[in-house]
């Protein structure tokens, strides 16, 4: 169980393409960009992969990034038919596949670490239980106890993403006026936040740290589906997408460094920094909307198709339980050795798919299926 620390689940999602973040417009879109679904594949392997390792140079594959940049192309082309629906649509979506976990992992918290007000974190600190409002409303990351972190620890992720589909509306109209100013703002914004500059605190600064640490890949989104990735020539772009990457790394060796060095910590941890992560994945995920390669060797992959459909269809689903599923199989396996609970943890995901992802199409409209075939 070592390997599954509260640290680590804690850490921190124009063409179209097929649903699969929290938001995902389902069978409204009538093509799929399969390039799309296999980045967005991969990154939902790698974060499953991450909290079960220690290997923590995984930190570096932009996982978050792709999936909040390719939720905000998605964005866009919603909110170009009708911003209020976009909204609805994907809190529709979203927030009942909440809720069913919510009432599962809750419960279990409840009877394994007693009432909330018991309740501390991996920091040792406790919430307030009021907080339990944000079970059914994600604006500040949900209260968990420390033994149930395996669960609640990744909802910072649909607090983060909640916030930006709410701001969407506002936000594209400022991002098509200035892009690039407003792609880089909230980096400069999250620079004196960290040199403590401007002091945020409580609940409250840990969804401002979180929001402006990703808003960027949300932003590059919103460039690849308005053409401005296109546009600018790709020497150009590759050369912004470096320069955002090496700043994170200047960072991350430099200022961004300080409570790592202090703690004994790896200086090559992207953990050590949120502006690090930000501008790293920003960088990274300019340069990987920017293409659209071809994937039709997937159709000669026919296991990995599938699985690639199934990801992008079950994505909630997936990144919801994978960390009870990992939990689960290291405890009935009873040992750390990787390779006889991590397959196990496999099949545990694939059961929480069966069993819940079939919601996913209950709350999008659509029929609903245990696994999906297209």
């Amino acid at each position: 169980m070592r390997w599954l620390t509260a640290r680590r689940v804690l850490t921190r999602p124009p063409q179209r393409t097929a649903p699969a973040e929290p938001a995902a417009d389902g069978a409204a879109e009538p093509r799929r960009n399969r390039y799309f679904d296999l980045l967005r594949f991969l990154a939902l392997v790698r974060v499953v992969i991450y909290h079960a390792s220690p290997l923590i140079w995984l930190k570096w594959f932009p996982s978050m990034g792709i999936m909040f940049a390719l939720a905000g192309a998605l964005m866009v082309r919603s909110i170009d038919r009708s911003a209020g629906q976009a909204v609805s649509s994907r809190l529709r979506r979203l927030l009942p596949v909440l809720w069913i976990f919510a009432a599962i992992w809750v419960p279990v918290m409840l009877w394994h670490d007693g009432h909330p007000a018991h309740w501390v974190d991996a920091d040792g600190s406790a919430a307030p239980t009021w907080q339990l409002v944000f079970w059914l409303l994600p604006i500040g990351n949900p209260p968990g106890s420390q033994w149930g972190v395996i669960g609640w620890g990744v909802l910072w992720y649909i607090k983060t993403y909640l916030l930006y589909v709410l701001l969407s509306p506002v936000l594209l109209p400022l991002f098509r006026r200035a892009p690039w100013v407003l792609l880089s703002l909230p980096f400069a914004v999250l620079a004196l936040v960290e040199t403590e500059i401007i002091t945020v605190a409580d609940w409250w600064g840990r969804t401002i740290k979180d929001f402006l640490t990703y808003l960027g890949c949300w932003l590059v989104g919103f460039a690849a589906a308005e053409g401005v990735l296109k546009r600018t020539r790709l020497p150009v772009l590759l050369a912004i997408g470096a320069a955002f990457a090496l700043a994170g790394i200047a960072w991350l060796l430099g200022p961004g460094n300080d409570g790592a060095a202090a703690s004994g910590a790896s200086p090559w941890s992207l953990l050590n920094s949120d502006l690090a992560i930000g501008l790293f994945y920003c960088g990274a995920v300019l340069v990987l909307m920017r293409f659209s390669l071809p994937v039709g060797w997937l159709a000669r992959a026919p296991v990995l198709d599938r699985a690639v459909t199934i990801f992008n269809a079950r994505a909630v689903t997936i990144f919801l339980w994978h960390g009870v599923a990992l939990a689960g199989a290291i405890a009935l396996v009873g040992s750390d050795a990787w390779f006889l609970w991590f397959p196990l943890a496999w099949a545990f995901i694939g059961a929480a798919i069966v069993l819940f992802g079939w919601l996913e199409d209950f709350a999008a409209r659509r029929t609903p299926v245990l696994v999906p075939a297209h």
